[in-house]
């Protein structure tokens, strides 16, 4: 891991205790870093699960979770129904069967984690979630992480806005959110800025091609399957 990581997190313990304790359920944006967390035994006596999802491209359904959901996202990323449960649904176990006072959202400040995000924040709202939320937010490139209560209340029609009908949210919003928005609703458009620059740069290996787009555009936070994915289309 990390050092810098670490000294992040240590630094977060000391100042709210209360976040480390059995009572809480951070979730965390992808195995990668759940494996990353739960091999250095960072979050106390606190439980974690990964979203091992990419909310950001597919389609998907109003109602989180349910088995629409499920057949749905799995069908977008070509996988089996059993495949996804067992890889998205099963490490969510805690959330949907245990109660918590506090959840605590771990998720970077792309478009990738923010819609991944906003999935959980719907999905808290349609569980009438009750406890309180807290989002620590941070960068890819350097983990410093910031720390905001959220307050439930408007997600779930956030979500239905964004993520189900691809309009704009009439709601208002964190700024990192609110623009995640606008680049995934712009990765909607047929003839966008990496569609563009795939086309130029075809004659790339795709190899090259993928390390040109992590370093143009990082705030988009696709991985390599996403990118892939685009590149086939575009040859």
């Amino acid at each position: 891991m990390n050092i810098s990581r670490k000294i992040e997190v240590e630094k977060l313990q000391n100042e709210k205790r209360e976040l480390f304790d059995k009572d809480v359920l951070n979730i965390l944006n992808g195995q990668a870093m759940y494996e990353e967390f739960k091999d250095q035994k960072l979050m106390g006596d606190s439980d974690c699960a990964p979203f091992n999802e990419a909310m950001c491209v597919n389609a998907t359904t109003k109602q989180i979770f349910d088995k629409e959901f499920i057949k749905t996202r799995a069908l977008g990323h070509h996988e089996s129904v059993e495949n996804y449960i067992k890889k998205v649904i099963d490490p969510l176990e805690n959330l949907f069967n245990k109660e918590y006072k506090y959840m605590v959202l771990w998720f970077g400040e792309d478009m990738f984690c923010q819609m991944n995000l906003l999935t959980i924040l719907s999905y808290l709202e349609q569980s009438r979630y009750d406890g309180k939320v807290f989002l620590n937010t941070f960068r890819e490139d350097e983990f410093k992480v910031s720390q905001v209560e959220l307050k439930l209340g408007n997600y779930d029609s956030v979500y239905g806005e964004v993520l189900v009908n691809h309009e704009k949210p009439s709601n208002e919003l964190l700024p990192v959110m609110y623009q995640a928005i606008n680049i995934y609703l712009d990765m909607l458009k047929e003839n966008n800025a990496v569609v563009r620059y795939i086309s130029k740069n075809n004659d790339l290996p795709t190899s090259e091609l993928i390390n040109k787009l992590f370093e143009l555009f990082p705030t988009i936070g696709y991985g390599d399957s996403q990118y892939i994915e685009l590149i086939n289309k575009a040859r």
